[in-house]
Order: structure tokens, then sequence, then C-alpha cells
């Protein structure tokens, strides 16, 4: 009820300023402690309010019946002891076997000599292998160079034999004729030492220059590795073989009456008077 009528009283208080007159020193006292009055109420009933509400939860939780926990402790109490006591649970001391050393040392020094055994026998047959191969490989490589064995159509001929037809295995007869031009030369193989004429590192750097493709045996006899001191028949040197320019292969010039010709893959220098082989390079083409 007092709250009322301090409202009713702001109230008509703000509706007729005018007839309230000028404020005074006193009504403003006034306005400020009935101000701190209502601010006053305002907390008084918050805080009846927080106690009603307190109050009912209080009632409420005494109506409900309380629970309390059972003990158990002496349930669980009974079990422990019983395990702590029983003898089966305890540990049982592991038994170590008995190990003969002798026996193991003995069985790994005959595992440690059957795989020493092994090793050997497997280098052994790699060495074999190995050593096979280097054999088929000199072989096939034999097949092209001049230290191979006599082929079997000149086995049983000297390789000297003159014969006035071409046969395998025979060379022509000496020219009846004199010498057309100078004396025989005494050629040197004492050039294959200059660097200039290192045709080796030549080729090695320009191989389609000497990559010349298939070569025309004109009687169809094969590749036979002729030495020097062999005479060949004229028409394995003639001018389709002749390497006009021995310089483009980093060769040595011929003297005048000699001529650098190819037979298959070989360089040779022949005297083309004689057909006598002078200085020859194996495997010098490809």
């Amino acid at each position: 009820m007092r709250k009322i009528l301090i409202t009713l009283l702001l109230a008509s208080a703000a509706a007729s300023p005018a007839i309230a007159g000028p404020r005074t020193w006193s009504d403003r006292q006034q306005a400020q402690s009935d101000r701190q009055q209502a601010q006053a109420d305002r907390q008084q009933a918050r805080e009846d309010r927080q106690q009603a509400r307190d109050d009912a939860r209080a009632d409420r939780s005494s109506d409900r019946p309380s629970y309390s926990p059972p003990d158990r402790s002496e349930q669980y109490q009974a079990p422990r002891q019983q395990m702590i006591e029983r003898p089966q649970f305890m540990p049982q001391q592991r038994v170590q076997p008995q190990v003969d050393l002798d026996a193991l040392r003995a069985q790994r020094d005959s595992r440690r000599d059957s795989n020493a055994a092994q090793r050997d026998e497997r280098i052994e047959q790699v060495q074999q292998r190995f050593e096979q191969r280097q054999q088929d490989m000199q072989g096939a490589r034999d097949l092209r160079q001049s230290t191979r064995p006599t082929p079997n159509v000149m086995r049983d001929r000297h390789p000297l034999i003159v014969s006035d037809t071409p046969r395998p295995g025979t060379q022509p007869p000496l020219p009846t004729s004199l010498r057309r031009t100078s004396p025989q030369v005494q050629w040197n193989t004492g050039w294959r030492n200059n660097n200039r004429y290192d045709w080796n590192n030549y080729r090695r750097h320009h191989r389609s220059i000497f990559h010349l493709g298939f070569y025309y045996d004109p009687f169809g006899w094969g590749y036979y590795p002729y030495q020097i001191g062999w005479r060949l028949w004229p028409a394995y040197y003639s001018d389709r073989y002749w390497i006009n320019d021995p310089w483009m292969y980093r060769l040595p010039y011929a003297p005048p009456g000699y001529m650098w010709v190819r037979y298959w893959d070989d360089a040779l220098l022949v005297d083309t008077f004689t057909g006598e082989v002078v200085d020859m390079i194996p495997d010098f083409f490809w």
C-alpha cells in the first residue's frame, strides 16, 4: 500500500509541473529521499521473493525420503582376505632347463663349417662360369683376329703356296715383269706410336666415318686373317677397295706403288705390284 501511494504522488507531481511551481532545494531533497526509499522497497521485495523460493525448496527436500548407500566394506573384505591367504595364487618359481653348452658349440661349429663349404662351392662355380665365358668371348674374338688358329681350309697348306688359279688358301704367283715404279719400299710400322695417327681415339668420336656397310667378297671365300708377308689376289685390292684418303681415317699416306685397301673390316697396306700385305689393322671398320 505504501508503494502505491508513492507511485501516485510521483505521477501527480509529473503531470502538473505548472501547479507545483518552481522547485526549491527542499523539493530536490524530498525527491531524492523518495527515490532512495523506492529503491529500498524494490530490494526488499526481491529478498522476500528469494526467501519464499528458498522456503519452498526446503519444504520439498524435507518431504523426499533420504537414501544412504549400503556399507559393503565387509562384503569385499572377506574375499580379499581369502585371496591373500590362498597359496595357489602365489607366483611359482620357474625351473631353468639344463643346457648342454658343449653340444650347442659343436652344433654351431658344424653349421658354420657347412655354410663355409657351401660358400666356397658357390664361389668356385661362379669362377668356372666366368672362365668359361671368357673362353667363349675369346673364341668369338679370335674369329676376327689374326691370332686365331689357322682355318681348316689352310691347315694342310703352307700360307705361301702359289697357285695359278684362285682357290681358298692360296696366293697368286709373283709377277714376271719388272716393277714399273721405284724399288720396293721398306715400310716402318712405328707410325702407330705417333699421336697424329691415333685412329682408335678418332674412331671413338667419329664412328659414322668408319661404318662402311656391306663388304662384297669377289670370290665368296669368306674372311681369312691375312698376315704381313702374304699376297692377295688382285681382285681383293682393285680400285673398288682402295682407301683414297687415308688421312680421313687418321692413317699415314701410302708410299708410291702401295695402297691402303679395305678387306672386310680390316685395313691392309698392299703392294699393288706384287699384292703383298705390308701392314694390316684388324677390326678397323665396323
